[in-house]
């Protein structure tokens, strides 16, 4: 700057030399901020009209009136653009640095929650996707992925469901959602969900944005619960045999009983002068009826005491409630309960496992049988029915004449350790929740009207009814 203004003042020059105070603007942009830009500025406009007040003091000159009017002009308009290419610079450096901190934010959301983002287009089929989604599948992070490494980490068993989506995409239909697994190299078994949604380019293509989610943990969890379920509920089936020990006994020895009547009726009848062979072959054939009825017997209880997994198969929701109540019959005699059976025939099928549905029903008829040991003898009443609801879904209702469900019991009916009973566990009724909403269905208690003059309580659930076409 002193030199320009060393020049500008001292040389003969008749020449606008202030103008070279631009140059010193412009530099100091690249070394100051706005404050020293303006900083700069100021002392270029000091400097120029100093240099006028010391070379026209006396003698007035319109040409250098006005080489100081350009060289002024200059110096701000310099300042202003300067300024404005400062600011426009600072906030493109701010945009990049949030879109970079973006970046890193959703890279470690992804990584965190092990969910990848990836884009397909149609029909070009150009693919790209995140680092996550490529970790997801194993393949290195600057691998362009295709479809045919996609298809390559996917299961055998499942790739026939990825194909079935692909083809959905390339004919351009709705959102895609897949589950499916991975199988990896080193053998480690992936379960993924895709979703993604389409969206039409400018170019006339189809991009579909989607996610991609390792539901690995999720599902090894879920599989380990239902591990447990289903051995919780084997342990309570077993407890609920031993309960039943004497109800089991009688009614095997009923037709253990007549097996042994017939057999000795038999041999009497052969053992005659004049053997009666009708009257012979009726004992064996009541002996062979009473043999079947014993090996039913046991079928079911060996069911009920086996632990495997659940069975689906089609099922007559009234053939399931009539062989619940042969187990708990001896039961319902020592407790002298009345039972009612209002099981409507001819019901549609429902899909489920029948040692299940058999523990649901012995449980809530146990529980019943337990409420009323205390009614006066000819008050103990349990009702059992099954009928299609108005909602086309098969309902069950068994109610008793006991004391009934407390108000506050109700909603903590169902809770796991929780029970109105004093030795009571309080799993019976949550296992029995559990099988029903495995089977698609819903159950509830429902105490009796306060107005009522009976007391009790009515347990309730529903079953979808199974559609085999």
């Amino acid at each position: 700057m002193l030199l320009i203004f060393a020049i500008d003042t001292f040389s003969p020059l008749d020449m606008a030399i202030a103008v070279m105070y631009v140059v010193v603007v412009l530099i100091s942009s690249s070394i100051w901020g706005r404050r020293g830009v303006l900083q700069a500025t100021a002392s270029c406009i000091g400097l120029t009209l100093l240099s006028y007040v010391l070379t026209h003091s006396e003698v007035f000159s319109a040409a250098a009136s006005g080489r100081l009017l350009v060289g002024l002009l200059a110096i701000c308009v310099t300042c202003v653009l300067v300024l404005r290419g400062q600011a426009a610079t600072n906030a493109l450096l701010a945009r990049e640095e949030a879109l970079r901190r973006s970046e890193a934010f959703l890279a470690g959301t992804q990584r965190i929650s092990k969910t990848g983002s990836f884009s397909f287009k149609t029909p070009s089929g150009e693919m790209c996707w995140s680092d996550e989604a490529a970790r997801i599948y194993g393949y290195p992070l600057d691998l362009k992925p295709t479809m045919e490494l996609v298809l390559a980490h996917t299961a055998p068993e499942d790739r026939g469901i990825v194909q079935a989506s692909m083809e959905q995409s390339l004919r351009g239909e709705s959102e895609v959602e897949v589950r499916h697994r991975l199988l990896m190299p080193d053998g480690e078994l992936k379960y993924v969900h895709v979703l993604a949604r389409p969206r039409h380019t400018n170019d006339g293509e189809i991009e579909y944005l989607g996610a991609l989610t390792d539901v690995t943990a999720a599902v090894l969890a879920e599989q380990a619960l239902h591990r447990s379920q289903v051995q919780l509920a084997h342990a309570t089936r077993v407890t609920m045999l031993g309960e039943l020990a004497a109800s089991i006994a009688h009614e095997v020895n009923q037709p253990l009983a007549a097996i042994s009547t017939n057999g000795e009726a038999c041999l009497r009848w052969l053992n005659r002068p004049q053997p009666e062979l009708d009257e012979a072959r009726a004992s064996v054939t009541s002996i062979l009826e009473a043999s079947a009825r014993a090996t039913g017997v046991i079928k079911r209880i060996r069911a009920l005491a086996r632990r495997s997994e659940p069975q689906q198969a089609e099922l007559d929701l009234k053939a399931v409630a009539e062989e619940s109540v042969d187990l708990v019959r001896r039961e319902l005699n020592n407790n002298h309960v009345a039972l009612m059976l209002g099981l409507t025939p001819n019901l549609p099928p429902v899909l489920g496992d029948r040692v299940q549905l058999q523990q649901v029903f012995i449980n809530l008829l146990m529980n019943a049988i337990q409420a009323m040991a205390a009614c006066p003898p000819g008050q103990a009443v349990l009702t059992v029915q099954t009928y299609l609801n108005a909602d086309g879904a098969l309902q069950v209702t068994v109610s008793d004449s006991g004391p009934g469900i407390p108000p506050a019991a109700v909603p903590r009916l169902f809770e796991a350790f929780y029970s109105t009973k004093e030795d009571g566990m309080g799993m019976g009724l949550p296992i029995c929740r559990s099988i029903i909403e495995n089977h698609g269905g819903r159950i509830w208690a429902k105490p009796s009207a306060p107005d009522s003059p009976v007391a009790g309580a009515t347990i309730l659930f529903t079953l979808p009814v199974h559609d085999s076409n």
